[in-house]
């Protein structure tokens, strides 16, 4: 199958065609596209060379890469890229927007400003560096080999022994005759008359009356028993003396309630709450104070817990342009760490300098006055915690 030519009509956008793919950009940045001429073309590196290596400078463009059977897009402002029914653009992105699509042999890319068609007589084009209005690429596609279908198992003729089983099993053959059952034996008749049973004494044990008083002659003994002080008498004993004596009765037990305040605390209090010392201050006007972890996002959901001690606070905000967990925040005092585990990405600015946009998956320190940049309409800003918050 023979592969359609790639073309493109003459303008001012820097464009770079290669065996790998293709990348446009605005006209200031001819220099860097020829620069990523003898790079390869994946979405870091392309990013950092268009930008110059600060990506607050990063400009608009369109990147279009081949990657095995698929078709990886990187756009950044009002371009788009292409591929039959498939469309992406950048207009709306705040960093960019990536994608990939499966691509067939013989498919057909066009790169180029979003919603208007290129207009001029188109020209052909292997490789290399011009100045074009839009390109239609069409790439080398290796096609993807199906998988050879499984042999069918091989079909082996039964043993001799199991066929001779089952004719000899099978409803045609004759059944075995049986031999007849045993006669049955004649139980024998079990006896009808009871056994003789010995009568039980109905006359009353004799008791010995229970003493009300010690005896005159009474005497304690010595205790052949080490633990026994050989004092002991009988609770009815005690009663009789303390009847004779005249003895007040002896004091009601002191109830269980009223010991408990002295054994057991009134209230055991549970771990203290760190107070926070930072918090965040959303450009929604939603201040959250930081106490051990946040996450932020559209819908935030936590992945490692490490105890309930290490739960996080997750925060909800409604923007679509931020991810479902976009960023996690960390603090121990005043020490603070932010993580970025977005997809658009998210920018840093620190006291009088530039945003720039934080290592996806990358701890970093921030101090308080910093402003992270979630999205066009999102920014938290770090601050210190109200006075009283969290007392």
């Amino acid at each position: 199958m023979t592969t359609p030519a790639t073309t493109y009509v003459a303008g001012e956008l820097a464009t770079l065609v290669t065996d790998e793919g293709v990348v446009v950009s605005g006209p200031d940045r001819l220099a860097e596209v020829v620069a990523l001429g003898g790079r390869g073309l994946e979405t870091l590196t392309v990013a950092d060379v268009l930008s110059r290596g600060s990506l607050t400078d990063l400009p608009a463009f369109a990147a279009a890469r081949i990657d095995g059977a698929e078709l990886r897009v990187v756009v950044r402002g009002p371009y788009a890229v292409r591929v039959g029914a498939f469309v992406v653009d950048g207009r709306d992105a705040t960093t960019w927007s990536e994608t990939s699509t499966p691509i067939a042999p013989g498919a057909v890319v066009e790169i180029g400003p979003f919603g208007t068609a290129p207009a001029g007589p188109t020209l052909p084009l292997t490789a290399g560096v011009v100045r074009s209005a839009g390109v239609s690429w069409c790439p080398a596609v290796t096609a993807v080999p199906a998988a050879a279908p499984e042999p069918p198992a091989p079909e082996f003729p039964p043993a001799p022994e199991y066929t001779a089983v089952r004719q000899a099993l099978s409803p045609a053959a004759p059944p075995a005759p049986q031999p007849p059952p045993p006669p049955a034996m004649p139980a024998a008749p079990m006896p009808t008359a009871p056994m003789p049973t010995a009568p039980m004494p109905t006359a009353p044990m004799p008791t010995a009356p229970m003493p009300t008083a010690p005896p005159p002659d009474w005497t304690p003994v010595e205790a052949a028993d080490p633990d026994h002080d050989g004092r002991t008498i009988t609770p009815a004993q005690l009663q009789a003396l303390r009847a004779a004596r005249g003895a007040d009765p002896a004091p009601a037990p002191t109830p269980f309630s009223a010991q408990i305040p002295a054994q057991i605390p009134a209230q055991i209090p549970g771990p203290a709450q760190p107070r926070p010392q930072v918090a965040l201050q959303l450009s929604t006007g939603r201040t959250v104070p930081v106490r051990r972890r946040v996450l932020i996002g559209r819908s935030p959901r936590v992945q490692q817990v490490g105890g309930s001690a290490n739960l996080p606070a997750l925060v909800t905000v409604d923007d679509p342009y931020v991810s479902g967990t976009h960023l996690e925040i960390s603090a121990d005092g005043l020490r603070v760490t932010v993580t970025d585990i977005s997809t658009n990405g998210t920018l840093l600015a620190r006291r009088g300098g530039v945003p720039v946009q934080l290592d996806r998956g990358v701890a970093t320190e921030i101090a308080v006055g910093d402003v992270l940049t979630l999205s066009k309409g999102l920014t938290a800003t770090l601050v210190r915690a109200p006075e009283g918050e969290g007392r």
